[in-house]
C-alpha cells in the first residue's frame, strides 16, 4: 500500500499534530510516525513533531540510524 506523508504547516504553527499519514484508505494525524524496513521489520527512520524546535529551527525532522 502506498503511503504518503505529509507536514501540514499551519498546524505545526500551533502545536497540533501536524503529521500527515496518507493512504488510500484515510488519513492519520499523528507527532510522530515510525518507517519500517521492508526487508529486515526494523525501524528504519522516525518522522518527529517537537513543541521545541530543534537547534537550527526545524519543528518537524526525520531522524535515522546508519547501519553497516
Amino acid at each position: 500500500m502506498k503511503h504518503i506523508i505529509h507536514i501540514h504547516q499551519q498546524k505545526l504553527r500551533k502545536d497540533e499534530p501536524a503529521i500527515i499519514d496518507r493512504t488510500y484508505k484515510g488519513s492519520v494525524r499523528s507527532r510522530d510516525l515510525d518507517i519500517m524496513c521492508m526487508d529486515c521489520g526494523k525501524r528504519a527512520a522516525v518522522v518527529v513533531q517537537s513543541s521545541e524546535p530543534d537547534r537550527c529551527g526545524a519543528r518537524a525532522w526525520i531522524e535515522a540510524e546508519e547501519t553497516a
